[in-house]
C-alpha cells in the first residue's frame, strides 16, 4: 500500500501509463487518453451519480463528472485519493468526491448509482465474482458498467501463458478470456455485455439486469 500510496502523483504521467499499457497491451494498444475516451463514451448519456471503483485519483472519474453527472470515487489507497482531490481542485471539478473503502463491501445503499466505472482494476481483486457482486447491488436496475482491463491478447506480454501464470501467482493479476467474463458476468447480475479487444487491452460495457 506505501508503494500504491507514493505511485499516486506519477500514475497519470508518462512514468506509468504508457509503460504498463505497451508492456502489457501490446505497442498498438490505446493511449490513456484514448481509454479515457472510450470509457466515457459508454456512459456518456448517463445522468445522476456515477461510481468510480479503485478511482486511483479520479482519472477517468474526473473526465466524467459533468453537470448532469455526479462521481462518487472509492479506493483503497490514501495516497491516490488525496491526489485526486488536489486534482479536482485545481481543475474546479465541485462534484467529484473521494472516499476510502473496499470494493467488496460498498459503503452505499442498493440501488444508489445510475453508472459505475471500472479501470484499470478488475484484474486486481482478489474475486472477480464478489466484486461484480457488490458493483451490481448498488447499481439501479439497467445501469451501465463501463471497464477497462486485460484479456489474453495477441499482443504485449500477456499473449504468454507463462507470463499470464506468473502475474497470477506472484501479483495476483486475474487476465480475462470473453467467456470466461461474460459467465462472471451473468452470474452476478448483469446482461447486454459489450466486449472490445485491443492487444491485450479488453473494454467493455455491460448492464445491470433489469427488475
Amino acid at each position: 500500500m506505501r508503494f500504491i500510496d507514493r505511485m499516486a502523483r506519477i500514475y497519470e504521467s508518462r512514468l506509468w501509463y504508457p509503460m504498463v499499457l505497451n508492456i502489457y497491451g501490446g505497442f498498438h494498444s490505446p493511449s490513456l487518453a484514448q481509454l479515457i475516451n472510450i470509457v466515457s463514451e459508454k456512459v456518456q448519456s448517463t445522468k445522476g451519480r456515477v461510481l468510480d471503483i479503485a478511482c486511483g485519483p479520479g482519472t477517468y472519474g474526473r473526465r466524467v463528472a459533468s453537470p448532469s453527472k455526479e462521481v462518487f470515487g472509492i479506493d483503497v489507497s490514501m495516497g491516490m485519493l488525496r491526489q485526486g482531490a488536489v486534482y479536482a481542485a485545481r481543475e474546479g471539478i465541485r462534484n467529484m468526491h473521494f472516499a476510502r473503502a473496499r470494493v467488496e463491501a460498498l459503503p452505499f445503499e442498493d440501488g444508489l448509482f445510475d453508472a459505475a466505472l471500472c479501470c484499470g482494476s478488475l484484474h486486481l481483486f482478489t474475486d472477480t465474482v464478489i466484486a461484480l457482486r457488490e458493483m451490481a447491488r448498488v447499481m439501479k436496475p439497467a445501469a451501465i458498467l463501463s471497464v477497462f482491463t486485460f484479456a489474453a491478447g495477441r499482443s504485449g506480454v500477456l499473449r504468454f501463458r507463462s507470463v499470464r501464470e506468473w502475474s497470477r501467482t506472484r501479483h495476483g493479476l486475474h487476465v480475462f478470456d470473453l467467456p470466461q467474463m461474460a459467465h462472471y458476468l451473468t452470474a452476478t447480475g448483469f446482461t447486454d455485455f459489450q466486449p472490445e479487444v485491443s492487444g491485450s487491452i479488453l473494454t467493455f460495457s455491460a448492464r445491470k439486469q433489469a427488475d
